[in-house]
């Protein structure tokens, strides 16, 4: 069965590099950016940053309406502490107190996942980590050749469920690679038989103020197809349904391999 996972980090504008929510001030495009992905019926699972579950409930219930799968994306996306043990506690923390039950997954701010943070998962009842990216983005040299495919952590009960990396240039699967790449590239690229797909809010909005504030050189990245995210994604998942792949929440992935 070819099963395909459509993700979203939802966090502050750019990844945190901006900060703030701008974003999040205009919940029509929001909406119309759920709406679009519910026409296609893609199954899709927010990793939410903690403190929007304080800060933006207006923002987590929006999602809610479109049968969106929450887990926690680290509580204040902070680089330096990605995976602490007060960063998972404090997130593990909120999404108890918003939904009443115990997450199932974790994705730590850029893929920067550690052992630790790995017990520290498996202390806090967690299931699975969907945080690393095995490829050339953000740490080449740590994460570049690491297993890409689903596995268990030695002496562990966490099951890790990387972002999809496509050979043979080990190219991270999601919207800001294609909008970089070009659709017309990435249709060439073969997928595995379950993909996961990664995604931000601002590869399909732009909010010009925040995009002022990035430095040049993300500018530069950014600026590449910066108005055609929704359109590139629609695009892109028109195909995968045209292979045969099924949309599908993570914690789908984590029934079907889990021990």
């Amino acid at each position: 069965m070819k099963l395909f996972s459509f993700t979203m980090d939802l966090e502050a504008d750019y990844a945190g590099v901006v900060g703030g929510y701008e974003i999040f001030k205009d919940l029509g495009k929001v909406e119309e950016i759920l709406s679009a992905l519910s026409s296609l019926d893609v199954k899709m699972t927010v990793f939410t940053v903690g403190e929007i579950f304080e800060l933006f409930p207006n923002v987590v219930k929006l999602f809610e309406k479109y049968a969106c799968e929450i887990e926690p994306h680290s509580y204040s996306h902070n680089f330096d502490v990605p995976d602490s043990e007060d960063e998972i506690a404090r997130a593990k923390a909120v999404y108890l107190d918003y939904f009443k039950r115990q997450p199932r997954g974790y994705r730590a701010p850029r893929g920067k996942i550690s052992d630790s943070g790995i017990k520290a998962l498996e202390r806090h009842g967690f299931s699975y980590d969907s945080s690393l990216i095995p490829s050339y983005f953000p740490n080449p040299f740590k994460y570049l050749l690491r297993n890409k495919n689903i596995h268990y952590y030695d002496n562990s009960g966490i099951m890790e469920i990387p972002f999809t990396s496509l050979p043979p240039f080990r190219l991270t699967l999601s919207i800001s690679y294609i909008k970089l790449l070009g659709l017309d590239f990435y249709n060439r690229l073969s997928l595995p038989e379950v993909a996961c797909f990664g995604s931000h809010l601002h590869d399909f909005i732009i909010n010009e103020k925040s995009f002022d504030k990035l430095p040049l050189i993300w500018k530069l990245i950014y600026s590449r197809n910066k108005y055609s995210g929704i359109d590139l994604c629609m695009n892109f998942l028109e195909g995968v349904v045209r292979k045969g792949y099924r949309f599908c929440y993570m914690s789908e992935i984590y029934d079907m391999h889990k021990r």
